[in-house]
């Protein structure tokens, strides 16, 4: 039993210690992102996806809208049923046809821009590390989400220091 005690009180001080040297510092990658120049050929490159595929929807909402009208035009004429049917499920495949399109388009544009994204913030990652390492921490967090609710140091924000580090490159 002594043994079991032991070594329980030997994990805590051990991970006591352990905690006493751990130091974690954060950054807000958004903010890091914001400030450096390749992020307006990112954005320019996503607008541009974006307005190819607004062109679409707006093709599609001008041809929903003439189906409408198509229709309209021939139930007051008193065409027969079986036409109106017709027109009927064409207006229902361009619904379909709009709506995917829509989803396509917030999913490619998602992964567009994951794409787009992701060698910034791998070099922000790296700098990071090595202001991280520099300064003496062993850890860094991304703040970008407000996980760091609380600092009793606002030294251990270092998103300044690694932005002037990836801006002298």
């Amino acid at each position: 039993m002594k043994k079991v005690l032991f070594l329980v009180a030997l994990f805590f001080v051990g991970n006591a210690a352990f905690a006493q040297t751990q130091k974690i510092a954060f950054v807000n990658i958004q903010a890091i992102v914001d400030t450096l120049p390749a992020r307006d050929s990112v954005d320019m490159k996503l607008a541009m996806m974006a307005q190819e595929y607004e062109g679409a929807i707006k093709n599609l909402q001008a041809e929903i809208q003439a189906k409408e009208q198509e229709y309209q035009a021939k139930a007051a004429s008193g065409a027969s049923k079986a036409t109106l049917e017709l027109i009927q499920k064409s207006y229902e495949r361009l619904m379909q046809d709009y709506q995917e399109t829509q989803q396509t388009a917030q999913r490619d544009l998602q992964a567009q821009q994951a794409n787009l994204y992701k060698p910034l913030i791998e070099k922000i990652k790296v700098a990071a590390g090595n202001v991280a390492k520099a300064k003496g921490y062993s850890h860094v967090i991304n703040n970008a989400g407000e996980l760091v609710l609380w600092s009793a140091n606002d030294k251990d924000d270092i998103t300044g220091a690694v932005i002037d580090s990836l801006l002298k490159k």
